[in-house]
């Protein structure tokens, strides 16, 4: 599995990265800065789920989700933020984010979606 986590602070990609890293066995983390340096790199390395914070330096989450769901094969997208808001509730799901997570519950959460979202993924792969 591979997951690109996008969050303008290298402090936040670092802890979330690292802690990707030994959820468990296979997963590779990659990083971006902002919506254009993770556009290139789903570009380069076509990961399955890109994390990535609401605000970010060049354009916004839902922005990033939107470019990213409007190619073909596009990889499952996760928004962070810092807060509840049904604004940002409606924004995502306009964009076609699969999840939004406050960062405060990550770790209890993103563990459980990552693991449906992969075995949802398997079974697509499996019926076509």
């Amino acid at each position: 599995m591979r997951v690109l986590v996008v969050d303008e602070r290298f402090d936040s990609r670092w802890v979330i990265s690292g802690w990707l890293s030994e959820l468990r066995a296979g997963i590779f983390v990659d990083s971006a800065a902002s919506g254009e340096e993770a556009l290139a790199s789903i570009e380069r390395t076509a990961p399955n789920f890109v994390l990535a914070d609401h605000d970010l330096p060049d354009m916004d989450g839902c922005e990033l989700a939107r470019r990213v769901k409007a190619a073909p094969n596009p990889p499952v997208m996760i928004i962070m933020a810092h807060t509840k808001d049904a604004k940002l509730d409606a924004e995502c799901a306009a964009a076609g984010v699969d999840t939004w997570l406050e960062k405060r519950h990550l770790q209890a959460r993103l563990p459980a979606f990552l693991a449906a979202a992969e075995g949802a993924t398997a079974r697509q792969r499996t019926e076509e």
